[in-house]
Parts: C-alpha cells; sequence; structure tokens
C-alpha cells in the first residue's frame, strides 16, 4: 500500500509539474489541435464523416508534441509539427481504439446474453418487443444481476485502457509503433493509474459541473459555443498535458532497468 501511495503520489505531482513546460514548448501544436478539435463540431450534416479522422489528428498532434518534447527534447515551432512521431502515434490511436472497440462489441454481446438470461428467468413469458415488460422482468430480484454485469464491462475496459497507456510513450521512445508489447510496462499499475488520474482529471470535473451548472441558470443550448470552447480548451491546454507528463514519468520509471547493487541510476 506505501508503494501503491507513492507511486500515485510521484505521478500526480509529475503530471502537475510537467503541466507548464509543455504549455511553453507546445503551445502552437496544442492550440492548433484545439482548432481541430473544434471543427468536428462545426462540420455540415454532409461531412459528418470528417469529424473522427479530425479529432485523431487534433489530438496525434497534441500527444506527439508533448512525448516528443519529453522523451526527445522540443522541436518543431514551439511543438507545431508532423512528422515520423505523429504517424507512429496515429497508429498507435487506431490500434488502439481497434482493440477497445472489439472489447467491447464482445462484452456487450455477453451483456446482452446475461441480461435477457435474467429478464426470462424472472418473466418466461417475456414479451421482447415490449419496453414495459423488459422493465418489469429487471426489476425487483433481477435489478441486481442486471445491473452487475454492465458494471463488470465498464471495469474491464477502463482496466484495459489503463494497461495500454504506456504506448504512446514507449512508441516515441523505441522509434516503432508500440501497442501489445507495452502492455507489460503497466502490470500491477492500475490502481496507481487510475487514482492518479481521478485526481488530474478532479479539477477539469469540478470546473465541467460548474460550467454545466451556469449553463442551466443562464439558458445556453446544448451546442452554445462557449461551453465548447471551454471543454476543448481544458481537454487540450489542461488534460492533455497533465496525463501525459505523468506517463511519462511512469515510462521512464518502468522502462529503466533496476539499477545494479552499488550503482546509481542517474
Amino acid at each position: 500500500m506505501g508503494e501503491r501511495s507513492a507511486a500515485i503520489g510521484r505521478t500526480v505531482r509529475a503530471g502537475l509539474a510537467g503541466w507548464a513546460p509543455g504549455l511553453r514548448t507546445c503551445g502552437t501544436a496544442l492550440a492548433v489541435g484545439a482548432v481541430l478539435g473544434l471543427l468536428p463540431r462545426a462540420l455540415p450534416p454532409g461531412l459528418a464523416f470528417l469529424a473522427l479522422p479530425l479529432e485523431f489528428s487534433a489530438t496525434t498532434l497534441a500527444y506527439g508534441a508533448l512525448y516528443r518534447a519529453a522523451i526527445r527534447g522540443p522541436s518543431g515551432w514551439n511543438g507545431l509539427r508532423w512528422g515520423a512521431v505523429e504517424w507512429r502515434l496515429l497508429a498507435v490511436q487506431a490500434l488502439v481504439t481497434v482493440i477497445l472497440t472489439v472489447v467491447a462489441a464482445v462484452l456487450a454481446v455477453l451483456v446482452g446474453a446475461v441480461v435477457v438470461g435474467v429478464a426470462k428467468s424472472n418473466d418466461p413469458h417475456l414479451d421482447i418487443t415490449s419496453l414495459e415488460a423488459w422493465r418489469a422482468a429487471l426489476d425487483g430480484p433481477g435489478a441486481i444481476p442486471a445491473s452487475l454485469p454492465p458494471l463488470l464491462s465498464m471495469i474491464v475496459m477502463i482496466w484495459l485502457f489503463l494497461r495500454l497507456s504506456l504506448a504512446p510513450a514507449a512508441t516515441v521512445d523505441r522509434g516503432k509503433v508500440q501497442v501489445l508489447s507495452a502492455f507489460g510496462l503497466t502490470r500491477g499499475l492500475v490502481l496507481p493509474l487510475a487514482a492518479a488520474g481521478a485526481v488530474l482529471a478532479a479539477p477539469a470535473c469540478i470546473l465541467v459541473v460548474a460550467i454545466g451548472y451556469v449553463r442551466a441558470i443562464a439558458g445556453f443550448s446544448e451546442g452554445a459555443l462557449v461551453p465548447q470552447l471551454v471543454s476543448v480548451a481544458l481537454l487540450f491546454f489542461y488534460l492533455i498535458p497533465v496525463w501525459t507528463a505523468a506517463l511519462v514519468d511512469l515510462y521512464r520509471h518502468q522502462a529503466l532497468p533496476a539499477p545494479t547493487p552499488g550503482t546509481v541510476r542517474s
């Protein structure tokens, strides 16, 4: 427990300590990424298919600048550059997305099977076309068993995401795409990563809740520009920099070999 607490504290401190330097060395890349991140919200329906590529490009541009600056040193115009690092990180994002999507699909099938089984056990003559029949079948004794599979599925997805979270750092450091090969770097670190991520994300979450409250009072529409600008700014100018700095620090501790007795790690 002591080691995990120390790891959480170190990771949080590294994330916060890397925030200002990340903005300073990669501000232009983050700003361009934020603009690209806003573009999908302005696309007409006929160009909606461009939303995902734009979002991938936006986050790749930001992560590429930050990881490159932290691991290889600053380059480009205040971090703004699209080179081999960005292409590799784009591949990592795509592969991780595919893995998570496949796992989510499998879990969805399993969850559906369990929910149907619970509903059928409570009501053997369940009318699957009736929403009221489903509600009645999953109420009472069936509520808890039916709610557990979705909860467990969410935990599995978070676990898998965190286990793959050092793939970008490993990719930039080793100069080749690393996804499943970086899986072992996070062995035993899921809980510290989750805790550190929650602590780092807490200020942004509080601000988002406050913005939602203000939006409700001020009567902003769902697609109002100001809340969208704030959410994108939070993502690119806070969450991405602190999370990247935290992961780089964790990667350095995991990837570097342990010093042999009588030596000092530099």
